[in-house]
């Protein structure tokens, strides 16, 4: 595995996944029948697409493309489809590198994580996920800066 595969993959994983935050955190009392944001997303297929969808704009992204450049799609977007999912309570279950470590060697800016973020949320708009879908996506981003900026010592996964 290449090192800019692993950057572009630590990068993009950053933007597409936690475990911390799911959908049931936000609906309250009906958490139980209320379908997951996973579900909501439009599962797996539904996920796929948002992966490939947000590869395609952080390889056009100034900021953070660099990242992407030597990135093999396949392998690639399997794997951060299976992290987004297992972050948003589908079946999967990632079993990689917590965030910290995912990004440490990256220097990532304050900038980098927000732009890398906003194609995220392009993205999940894009793929047709309600207001409240998307937010809780937004949510689960920021609930991953403090791991990925290495502020803290909460692993985010």
């Amino acid at each position: 595995m290449s090192n800019k595969f692993v950057k572009g993959f630590a990068i993009l994983a950053l933007t597409l996944s936690s475990g911390i935050v799911t959908s049931s955190a936000f609906a309250g009392d009906d958490a139980a029948a209320a379908p997951t944001l996973y579900e909501r997303l439009g599962a797996w297929e539904g996920i796929e697409k948002i992966v490939h969808d947000t590869l395609a704009l952080h390889r056009k992204n100034p900021a953070i493309a660099h990242y992407f450049t030597d990135i093999e799609d396949g392998p690639f977007s399997a794997h951060v489809t299976a992290f987004f999912a297992a972050g948003t309570g589908g079946p999967s279950k990632y079993e990689g590198r917590d965030m910290t470590s995912a990004h440490a060697a990256l220097n990532l800016s304050e900038a980098d994580f927000d732009s890398a973020v906003a194609d995220v949320l392009t993205a999940v708009g894009a793929n047709g996920a309600s207001a409240e879908a998307q937010s809780e996506v937004a949510a689960i981003l920021e609930s991953l800066r403090p791991a990925v900026m290495g502020t803290s010592a909460t692993s985010g996964t």
